[in-house]
């Protein structure tokens, strides 16, 4: 009897350590969710995505059953994937925000589920998929009207303008859209979507009043490309000294924007968040199969070390092969004019760099050297897609060799918002774009 009361006690002061040590992970988290928010507040993101991760990890050792666990877990994810976002990470930010509205769902939070719709339209237009976007987009405009959140609703109907309704061309809602949530006085970037929509709709007076607001904008980015549709409007009107003052402060507010552009540290960050949870789950998996896992890692070592000896010979054959083409590519790279020109505009952007003229004999050479390079990418490019045009590869060519966005919409001579669409329209109408899940780059790039 006294055996089986000592038993017990151990067996409660072990469960109610258990408990303590679950309250502290979760006050943990917490501590380190608060943290994350007030740095992200403050625009560092990196530093916020660093405490988020890391409360990610301690959350994981709470009692993920419990419903304000799971609440805590989904925002975190929810702000964790805004910080992927923001540093162009948009193929990690999508399943983040995923989760948090999975969570919100089940434990009927409309609040956390509204704002993860919203980043999930947001990340789902990032990475192309339109359809999926205004899906997530409408889901967050009925939610936060029927919770009367004003703010959100507002913040929706941009958005879901800018990065839905101008890439479909429905440019008649998407003023519609705007217009309701400037009457709220909600301003975001709603003047440069109305500038754009007008003209597009060849509306420029009324395009050159709303753009000539969005320059006032306190976004570095949303001047960038208010001044960049300036200077096209001014110029087609043959007013070149206004589109002239429009390109150098065009060029000055790049500069502004570029300094937000994805680090190599957010990139640092998120490899090390997975590291540890690698690390974690291995950890937890020891305790019960030490002995399994020794013999298994034992004999994958064994096993590595005969395959490497197996292809040793082939990898640094393969080595030597591929430092000799890498030399010519170089080599190759420095006589072409395109590549050349794309070089200069990803370093710097200036009248000087932008005064080029690209011949149709130097866009076939460097379409030739791509396929040189790639193993007759065109050729491979076409088979499976046979529609694509000479201008679309060589769109897809300068996508393959890793230039921006901004450099290819800048050599294609098109604005930035009429390369994305044009980027949108090959890939749903060339590549199959409505069966095809993946992103337009990932495309040219798996080929």
């Amino acid at each position: 009897m006294k055996t089986r009361c000592i038993i017990m006690t151990v067996l409660l002061l072990a469960g109610l350590s258990a408990c303590q040590q679950k309250a502290r992970y979760l006050k943990e988290a917490e501590t380190l969710f608060q943290q994350g928010v007030e740095q992200r507040a403050d625009k560092h993101t990196e530093a916020a995505a660093e405490s988020f991760s890391q409360a990610l990890l301690a959350i994981k050792r709470c009692d993920t059953e419990q419903p304000e666990v799971q609440r805590l877990k989904g925002q975190i994810e929810d702000n964790l994937g805004f910080c992927y976002w923001k540093h162009e990470l948009f193929a990690e930010a999508l399943p983040l925000h995923a989760n948090a509205a999975t969570l919100a769902r089940e434990l009927n939070d409309s609040t956390l589920l509204m704002n993860a719709l919203r980043n999930s339209g947001r990340a789902a237009a990032s990475l192309g998929d339109i359809d999926a976007a205004e899906r997530h987009y409408d889901e967050a405009l009925t939610i936060a009207k029927a919770v009367n959140d004003k703010a959100m609703k507002d913040e929706v109907l941009l958005e879901s303008s800018r990065d839905v309704l101008l890439v479909k061309e429905e440019y008649e809602q998407a003023i519609e859209r705007v217009s309701q949530a400037l009457a709220d006085g909600h301003e975001g970037d709603g003047q440069l979507t109305l500038g754009l929509a007008y003209y597009y709709l060849e509306q420029d007076s009324l395009a050159i009043i709303h753009l000539t607001k969005a320059t006032q904008n306190k976004m570095a980015g949303v001047r960038m490309s208010a001044y960049q549709s300036l200077y096209y409007l001014h110029q087609f009107e043959g007013d070149y000294q206004k589109a002239l003052e429009c390109h150098e402060l065009f060029n000055e507010n790049m500069l502004q924007a570029d300094s937000t552009h994805r680090s190599e540290q957010m990139q640092r960050i998120k490899a090390e968040y997975d590291l540890q949870l690698q690390k974690s789950s291995l950890k937890a998996e020891q305790k019960l199969k030490s002995l399994y896992l020794y013999l298994v890692l034992g004999g994958l070592v064994v096993a590595l070390a005969v395959v490497l000896l197996l292809l040793r010979q082939k990898t640094l054959s393969a080595k030597v092969k591929a430092e000799e083409m890498k030399n010519q590519l170089e080599l190759e790279l420095k006589k072409n004019k395109v590549y050349v020109t794309a070089l200069a505009l990803t370093e710097q952007i200036t009248a000087s760099t932008l005064d080029f003229d690209l011949k149709d004999s130097e866009w076939d050479d460097f379409v030739t050297l791509i396929d040189r390079v790639y193993g007759d990418f065109t050729q491979r490019l076409t088979t499976q897609y046979p529609s694509l045009t000479k201008s679309d590869l060589q769109i897809c060519c300068l996508t393959k060799q890793g230039f921006s966005n901004q450099v290819i919409s800048i050599l294609m001579n098109l604005q930035t918002n009429s390369y994305a669409r044009r980027k949108s329209r090959i890939k749903q109408e060339k590549m199959n774009g409505l069966e095809d899940e993946r992103s337009f780059e990932e495309i040219i790039n798996e080929i």
